[in-house]
Parts: structure tokens; sequence; C-alpha cells
């Protein structure tokens, strides 16, 4: 929910903030915005409206409309003469200012050209504010289902982790010291999967965007088939259409690289999205693999890719175990 003037929104600076919350999100098989919004005016602002669970107002101290003024006069006198004065300050957060659970994000500026300026160089600083706000509602929101947890306990039990497996899931069976794989395969929407494989650690170059890339490359050779009975119908990593994304993030205190991007099959009869997280044990001095990857041909894959990343951040490696334990 965006609060605006809308005659900014029509203008100059809601090109920027369109830039912010409507860009493409890079590493999907087609183009879907960061965000879906609504916008409307300070006046419009009314009990409904208050209860959406991400909110975002936007002023300008150089506007001197009603909406402006609206807006505006959220501010006290000594945050006015803050904006007024330190062109640094352009954003600040609230949690839950009119209901449990809801993000409150306020951007502010001068001018509009000083504001316009803070969104392009902040845009990732913004999106993340929201994209972490998603992901922790949907990890709070997965529910184990009795399944679910057998499914786990026996994964704990066998490989050394730790990981929350949400209610429909069922594991893969697959007779493996390696590598463990979880999915819903429904008859109708979307497949869901979640893998996990891990290898003792050798050196900081297993890191590189190039050495993932053949890693995973290698592990759908050896364990993922779009059909089972033939064996060329094996999952590598899609780089020509779409571009593989690799950040640096810090996963549950170890360093780790994040990976999107698209997958196919060898003999391009299926593919969809995947994110991964690479990253190392140090106490067992493994190094993970954990994956989700979505099948849904023609149909949106951003909130699917979210629900796979808040499933991939409850994984854990079991602590207190001696390396034979885990081998």
């Amino acid at each position: 929910m965006i609060i605006v003037n809308k005659e900014k929104w029509g203008g100059e600076l809601g090109t920027s903030l369109k830039e912010v919350f409507h860009g493409y999100i890079p590493g999907l098989t087609r183009p879907e915005p960061f965000f879906t919004t609504r916008v409307i005016e300070p006046f419009q602002f009314n009990r409904i409206f208050r209860l959406a669970k991400n909110i975002v107002y936007v002023t300008s101290f150089e506007g001197t409309q009603p909406a402006d003024k609206w807006l505006q006069n959220t501010f006290n006198d000594e945050a006015k003469q803050m904006v007024m004065t330190d062109t640094s300050q352009f954003m600040r957060t609230q949690d839950d200012q009119f209901a449990l659970g809801q993000k409150v994000l306020r951007l502010f500026g001068k001018d509009d050209a000083t504001l316009m300026e803070k969104l392009e160089d902040n845009k990732d600083i913004i999106r993340n504010y929201f994209n972490i706000a998603e992901k922790e509602r949907l990890a709070e929101d997965i529910r184990s289902s009795t399944a679910g947890k057998k499914i786990a306990a026996r994964l704990k039990d066998k490989f050394g982790f730790d990981i929350k497996i949400p209610a429909g899931y069922e594991e893969v069976p697959l007779d493996k010291d390696d590598f463990a794989w979880v999915r819903v395969l429904p008859n109708v929407g979307a497949s869901k999967n979640i893998f996990v494989y891990f290898k003792p650690y050798e050196s900081a170059d297993e890191f590189t965007h190039e050495n993932i890339i053949k890693l995973r490359n290698r592990i759908g050779k050896k364990y993922i088939f779009g059909d089972p009975d033939n064996l060329e119908s094996f999952m590598i990593t899609e780089e020509r259409y779409v571009p593989i994304i690799q950040r640096d993030i810090n996963f549950a205190g170890n360093y780790t690289v994040e990976t999107k991007g698209a997958w196919k099959t060898n003999n391009l009869s299926v593919g969809g999205t995947f994110v991964s997280y690479t990253f190392v044990d140090q106490e067992s001095n493994r190094l993970y693999y954990i994956e989700g990857f979505i099948i849904h041909p023609n149909e949106s894959h951003r909130e699917l890719i979210r629900e796979m990343e808040s499933i991939l951040t409850t994984f854990r490696p079991v602590k207190n175990q001696t390396q034979a334990s885990l081998d």
C-alpha cells in the first residue's frame, strides 16, 4: 500500500518509485515485478487500508497540495527540520503501526529531486526491507504436518541436519548418503521441491560462480530427472536466456553464496526457477548445497520462490556431532 500524492505518482517521482517497487525480479523465467502495489491518496487511507501488511508513505516537502500537506504533517517540527537539513536521511521504518505484523516504511526528502536520488541509490535496501518481512512471515506460517515431522526426523537421524518440512511435502525415496529430496507433486498446480546435497569441503575455489554452477549441474545429472526412466532428462542450469544471479550473504552465521536462476532438463522436457544457498558448516567440514526449485509453466513464480527461500532458511546442521557420526 503506497500512500502518495497521485499527481506526483504520475510524474518523475512516481517513475522512480515504480522502478523500485515494479522493477523486474532477476533470475525468474518470466518478467515479474518485485511487488504488487496499490496506490492511494492520503485522504483514502481509511480503517480498511490501515490493515495492509506493508505500508509506504512517500513525502516530498516541496509539495503544496492537500495530499502533500497531509503527509508532511505526519512529521513533527524536529523531524521536518532534520529532513530539510540532513539529506542523508531519507527513510524510516516502523512495526505494527495499525496492526500486528505490519511493516511501515516512510520515504521522504526535502524535494522531489533529493528523494529521487535516494531512491535510485538505495533500491536494494528498500526492496530487502519488504522481501525480508515477507520471508519472515512465510517462515512463521510454515506448519509441519505429522508426516512432515517424521520426514524431518528421518533426515536428521540419517544426515545430521534439521529442516522444517511443511504439510503436503513427501520424501523422494532415494537410498543416497549425500543427497535428500522432498517435494509437493500435485496433479494440478505448482510442483515445489527442496533438496540438500553435501560433500567434504575442499577449498575456497568451490565458491566461485563457475564452480557452484558446475556443482549444481553435477548434482542434477546424478540425482534429478524429469523422467526417472529416461536418464537423458536430467536437470541442468539454464544460462543462455536467463542470467544467473549470485550474491554473498550471511546464512545462519555462515558465509554463503545465494544463487537464483532458471533450470531445465537436458532434453528440454520441463524447466522452471530455482534458488540455492552454498555454504560450509565448520563443525563437520561439510560443503552444503541446498536448493528449492519450482515447476509451474507459464505461471507466476515470485511467491513460490519466496516460499522456497523461507523453507530453506529453516535449515540447520545439527551441532555437537562428531565427524564420524556425520560421514
